[in-house]
């Protein structure tokens, strides 16, 4: 079995399966790969089953959330449907209300997803930007990169180095769900932990982040690709 170990600064060994046979460790630094090597083999038979029903679980989001033509999808909030064009070069743009996506093989699943994540990360990059412009003078701190991610289980992470990334689907969420992220993040740069001072710092800068933490809670199911 293959596998992708990333050795960082915790206590314990975790676990995870990702789409399409993708395996993760995360696993302490000090730890000899010898004993890495041998947990993953205890739990080879557990890690398969788990990523075939990760697989399970993206054909059925995908079978909920196609992307044919006449098909919808939210962009900052607001609801869009997806036009379908052959063309030579690849691209995506958001005109009137309609995703218009153009690629050589539209009638290919896979390569629709490819562009629209494209397009839409762009897109979320621009945005997430400004609202970093925006907010890291009043919250009293500069990041250092800002990046966009294709992340499984996060919205947003900030590194011990104050390098920000944001997960790339949270341009399909309102506007003040984005804001609440940036804040978010901006804020661990002050506390890099979520203590109550933490929380105080972001309610400083959006009294009603809550709304929009729920939001993202209720919804994510929905920001899906």
């Amino acid at each position: 079995m293959e596998y992708t170990l990333i050795q960082t600064v915790r206590s314990s060994v975790l676990f995870q399966a990702l789409p399409e046979g993708v395996i993760r460790v995360y696993a302490p630094k000090a730890m000899r790969l010898r004993d890495i090597d041998q947990m993953v083999r205890e739990r080879a038979e557990e890690l398969l089953r788990m990523g075939q029903a990760v697989d399970q679980r993206v054909q059925e989001d995908r079978r909920v959330h196609p992307v044919t033509d006449g098909s919808g999808i939210l962009i900052e909030g607001v609801p869009h449907v997806i036009r379908l064009f052959k063309g030579v070069n690849p691209g995506g743009e958001v005109v009137d209300g309609e995703l218009r996506v153009t690629l050589p093989h539209p009638d290919s699943d896979p390569a629709v997803r490819g562009v629209i994540r494209a397009a839409l990360s762009a897109r979320a990059l621009k945005r997430v930007r400004e609202r970093v412009d925006h907010y890291a003078p009043r919250v009293g701190r500069t990041p250092g990169r800002v990046a966009i991610r294709d992340q499984k289980t996060r919205w947003g992470s900030c590194s011990s180095k104050g390098n920000l990334n944001f997960n790339w689907k949270l341009i399909m969420a309102p506007p003040q769900v984005l804001d609440y992220v940036v804040i978010h993040e901006l804020c661990h740069l002050w506390e890099f932990n979520h203590s109550p001072r933490f929380w105080a710092l972001v309610e400083n800068q959006m009294p009603d982040y809550e709304v929009w933490k729920k939001w993202l809670s209720v919804h994510r199911d929905e920001m899906y690709l």
